[in-house]
């Protein structure tokens, strides 16, 4: 057994949900449309169970997937996979034409997503049995298997600037206002050399190359971080910090070769970032095993409780354990303020400028239900919208209302709408509150209504 992997099993009993899910998922799923011809419904999955092969010596890998899910209304299942070719498929035990679940195309906002031809009564459970051949996911910029000689690279890969970048890469998923359980089991045959299995999952090692993830109840389609890569690709290197809140975390690192990064300085960095945030946000909502791969390169990306990233992003995408991964977006159209509200406490909010006069409206929150994008004005234009909301209520008066929302929702999904209503009620100013909502984030001229920043 590798060392990190001994750490995890050890750790095992300590990796269990940190909090139960919100219960929301039907309410915060959106309505039903028809997409050519059939009335697509949203679903509630209650339960995915996977496995995944990987036979690094033909160089070919292969999926199963079993999604126990609930229908929310009368007619065809929504959901994603973005993996071109199942091979079979059952629907209740029964065999299913795997034509029967081809991608539609939804919106512009959403892309296209699969629908389950089988029209269902509402308010009914149903199992979905998918096997399937793996390979680049069918969605862009998408990153592959990466095989090498003796073994293979494989990364999760989630973004949230691109359609059907996130669990749905790999394996059937709903949007991200589902919340639900994962066990997934990992083979890889014949590698020869032994691989690291980075994870903010808990994991039980069956044997050589032989794993069985478990992810809890509050995750969503963004959560799972897992990388399967060559030892002798990367130095790790561990730390442990005991957080202000009482819960003693520790934090791997593994870092890529070619970062020329020093493991044990970003395993102590990471830590001081687990410290500053838990003490100036509120208590860190994951497991006590916070996992860290270092690479090289301009992308990085948020898990739950963990991060794959280059190590100039790393406070930003851990300060995304607080906001995004710990109180989560509902939907991609809340997307913006997780980014927002990063780049205005990571990018240095003493830095930006007094503003005199409106600036021309922004829009950060789509009114697309089915959006999957996080616009790019989410970073720059939405960190200036929250200049100007420190600017109108007050900086101290902000972070603690942003710390509240926080406590509020960790590690469950929250909306926009909750956000500008607790910053209306408590802010001191509400009209101007709703007002810069109504013009930054919504992106409309003139006043809003008073009973909605939209």
């Amino acid at each position: 057994m590798s060392t990190a992997l001994a750490l995890i099993s050890a750790l095992l009993p300590l990796l269990a949900a940190p909090a139960p899910q919100s219960g929301r998922d039907k309410e915060l799923a959106p309505p039903p449309l028809v997409v050519d011809g059939l009335t697509g419904i949203p679903i509630d999955i209650v339960d995915l169970r996977a496995a995944l092969s990987f036979d690094a010596k033909a160089q070919t890998a292969f999926a199963s997937a079993t999604m126990s899910f609930d229908t929310t209304a009368e007619g065809f299942p929504l959901f994603d996979l973005r993996q071109r070719e199942v091979v079979k498929a059952w629907l209740d035990g029964e065999s299913l034409d795997p034509l029967k679940l081809a991608s539609h195309t939804v919106s512009k906002n959403c892309g296209s997503m699969r629908i389950l031809e089988v029209s269902l009564p509402a308010g009914s459970r149903h199992e979905l049995k998918l096997e399937y051949k793996v390979g680049t996911p069918d969605a862009p910029q998408a990153q592959g298997v990466l095989w090498r000689e003796k073994g293979v690279l494989w990364d999760t890969w989630f973004s949230d600037l691109n359609q059907g970048r996130y669990l749905e890469s790999w394996f059937p998923a709903n949007l991200i206002y589902d919340q639900h359980p994962m066990t997934l089991t990992i083979d890889l045959i014949g590698a020869g050399e032994d691989h690291h299995l980075i994870t903010n999952g808990a994991v039980e090692e069956r044997g050589k190359h032989q794993w069985t993830l478990t992810f809890p109840p509050t995750f969503t389609a963004f959560s799972h971080l897992i990388v399967l890569v060559p030892a002798s690709e990367v130095e790790t290197a561990k730390d442990k910090v005991k957080l202000k809140s009482g819960m003693s975390v520790e934090v791997e690192v593994f870092a890529r070769k070619e970062a020329k990064v020093n493991a044990k300085k970003v395993a102590a960095r990471t830590c001081e970032i687990l410290q500053k945030y838990d003490e100036g946000v509120g208590k860190w909502a994951h497991t006590s095993y916070c996992p860290v791969y270092i690479w090289t390169g301009s992308r990085s990306m948020e898990y739950d409780g963990g991060t794959t990233t280059a190590l100039g992003a790393l406070e930003h995408e851990m300060f995304h354990s607080w906001y995004g991964r710990g109180a989560k977006p509902a939907s991609q159209n809340d997307g913006w303020w997780d980014e927002a509200w990063n780049m205005y406490v990571t990018g240095g909010a003493g830095r930006l400028p007094e503003f005199t006069k409106d600036g021309p409206p922004v829009l950060l929150s789509s009114s697309d239900p089915y959006n999957r994008i996080t616009p790019g004005g989410s970073y720059m234009q939405g960190r200036m919208f929250y200049a100007r909301l420190a600017q109108a209520i007050g900086d101290e008066k902000l972070r603690a209302l942003m710390a509240e929302f926080y406590s509020a929702h960790a590690p469950n999904p929250a909306t926009t709408a909750e956000m500008e209503q607790l910053l209306i009620a408590n802010g001191g100013k509400p009209d101007e509150v709703r007002r810069l909502f109504h013009r930054y984030v919504y992106g409309k001229d003139g006043e809003p209504s008073p009973a909605s920043g939209r």
